[in-house]
């Protein structure tokens, strides 16, 4: 499973890519993971961004993690765990949230 990650800012981001080992998404799909980088956070006020760097300059981080999720009518969720092929989670302002979420 890829998972993507859009919030410069959390401790697991390494290239876009999440490294956390288990990742939670709950019931409001945000992602219960997201862990505040104060070192990264600093980065990107004094640097003004973060940006994305290509897919072909950077090693897919596709894992096998136990992927929770308590976002009961998101169409992925089966028994309580994701069953998409892959995740994208993205935010601003300290919100971190499911982006493959989809409403049933």
């Amino acid at each position: 499973m890829e998972i993507r990650c859009r919030k410069g800012d959390c401790k697991f981001n390494t290239g876009c890519s999440c490294g956390a080992g288990i990742i939670e998404v709950d019931r409001g799909h945000m992602c219960g993971t997201y862990c505040k980088d104060m070192l990264k956070e600093s980065l990107i006020i004094q640097n003004g961004n973060l940006f994305e760097v290509s897919e072909e300059l950077v090693a897919k981080h596709l894992k096998n993690v136990g992927l929770g999720c308590k976002a009961r009518n998101c169409l992925f969720n089966r028994e309580a765990m994701c069953y998409a092929n892959g995740i994208s989670v993205i935010g601003d302002e300290g919100d971190a949230c499911c982006a493959t979420y989809i409403e049933r």
